[in-house]
């Protein structure tokens, strides 16, 4: 739905940047082996045909689930779900990278701050490395917009909702750090950017509903389920690059 308070042109940027970046998140799956060309083509027609309707349902006045009494304050259906549920169909049609699973794709990054994990060691390629920590900078800032911005307007409700995605998101890294330090016996950045990550993505539909306490459970639970459902892939067999299903 709109805003009174806002002009019509200004709903509707916002929610293009909603449009526009969950297909992207879905192509995290099958980056360092998808196309530019089908790609692109992937993206207008899932858009169309699948997110466009799943955002009705949602948010519209007049979708189902909102007249169901469906609470999704920042797009955790439309956005994380409807990625999530795209990415884990188009990794396994497109199959495993070359070289999954053996030695020279099993490394881990020796400089989190701007060195690439996997795909330095295959085609030593600076656009295809992932940026973590910068990354999850950026990531992190744009989330108070992503969420904070869903209020349609500079109140209180839109100061909370950045409140709980900063609570989530740093207890969501400390949890998936604390859970690879049971393993490994030591501290990992990787593990916080990638708790902070799904503490963020958890927070996202409730952000705008509820208060600080239940935002650290939110990042508990989130660094908790995501950091074993990450194991997933390897046990189903399957090869989705960032974890986007996760």
């Amino acid at each position: 739905m709109g805003s009174a308070a806002i002009p019509a042109l200004a709903f509707c940027i916002f929610q293009c940047m909603f449009a526009a970046i969950t297909p992207m998140l879905a192509l995290g799956a099958i980056a360092e082996r998808g196309r530019l060309g089908p790609s692109m083509i992937f993206t207008f027609l899932w858009s169309t045909i699948v997110y466009n309707p799943v955002a009705c349902w949602t948010w519209s006045a007049n979708g189902w689930s909102y007249n169901m009494g469906g609470l999704d304050f920042a797009g955790g259906t439309p956005v994380h779900i409807n990625s999530g549920t795209a990415a884990l169909a188009i990794s396994i049609y497109l199959g495993k990278r070359e070289g999954y699973g053996t030695e020279r794709l099993a490394y881990k990054p020796h400089n989190t701050s701007y060195v690439c994990p996997y795909s330095l060691f295959q085609y030593f390629d600076s656009f295809s490395c992932r940026y973590v920590i910068l990354g999850t900078v950026f990531l992190w800032f744009g989330w108070f917009g992503f969420n904070g911005g869903s209020a349609l307007g500079a109140n209180l409700r839109a100061v909370m909702a950045c409140i709980v995605t900063n609570l989530a998101a740093s207890v969501g890294g400390i949890t998936w750090m604390l859970w690879d330090y049971r393993l490994e016996k030591k501290w990992s950045a990787v593990g916080f950017c990638s708790g902070a990550i799904a503490g963020l993505i958890a927070i996202t539909p409730g952000s705008g509903f509820v208060g600080a306490p239940a935002s650290v459970l939110f990042g508990v639970m989130a660094g908790t389920v995501c950091n074993f459902a990450t194991q997933l892939k390897f046990v189903f067999g399957y090869d989705d690059t960032l974890d986007v299903r996760t």
